[in-house]
């Protein structure tokens, strides 16, 4: 049995195993394979270099207070909200639409923060706006041939433009009706 300074150095060296940034870390084995990369492995193989590998600081997450609102919040968000992005994720730039697809193409996009009630997506295709809705994808059907400028922008209930994504220049293979 223990003395009493017996499970007090106990605990303290319980405690410090626990806490000690030392003992917190993983041992890794890298080798290089035959085109040169890479290859990490928790068990040793002959021409491996260990690494010490040692957990990273954190801290616990933030936990934000509860308020009572004082105005709506559609009044609130109204005068605060902004959106911060709008991307045309696909079709990628310099993309070519083949011609067995028939100009058919669907123009996806990632908007942030999400679409407010107020507002709308605008789909626009050399110019002029071909479509609008609440999604953030479109399709396009029977395309013709060429080369084509998208645009999404986000418009306000006035019609006025909020945010742009950038412009992505596509072409559309077809046939031609001169090549029968």
């Amino acid at each position: 049995m223990l003395s009493h300074a017996g499970l007090i150095t106990a605990a303290i060296v319980t405690t410090l195993s626990l806490t000690s940034p030392a003992l917190a870390e993983t041992r890794v084995y890298i080798t290089k394979d035959a085109d040169g990369n890479p290859v990490f492995s928790d068990r040793r193989t002959q021409g491996s270099e260990a690494h010490i590998v040692r957990e990273l600081p954190s801290m616990p997450a933030f936990e934000a207070e509860t308020t009572t609102p004082t105005a709506a919040p559609a009044e609130r968000n109204q005068d605060q909200f902004s959106y911060t992005s709008l991307t045309i994720v696909a079709p990628a730039a310099g993309a070519t639409l083949p011609t067995g697809q028939a100009g058919n193409l669907e123009v996806s996009g990632v908007l942030s923060p999400g679409l407010r009630d107020s507002d709308s997506l605008v789909l626009v295709q050399n110019g002029v706006e071909v479509a609008s809705g609440r999604q953030t994808a479109f399709q396009l059907t029977n395309m013709n041939r060429g080369e084509h400028e998208l645009q999404m922008l986000v418009k306000n209930a006035q019609g006025k433009t909020i945010i742009r994504s950038q412009t992505v220049t596509i072409f559309v293979q077809r046939n031609s009706s001169l090549a029968r």
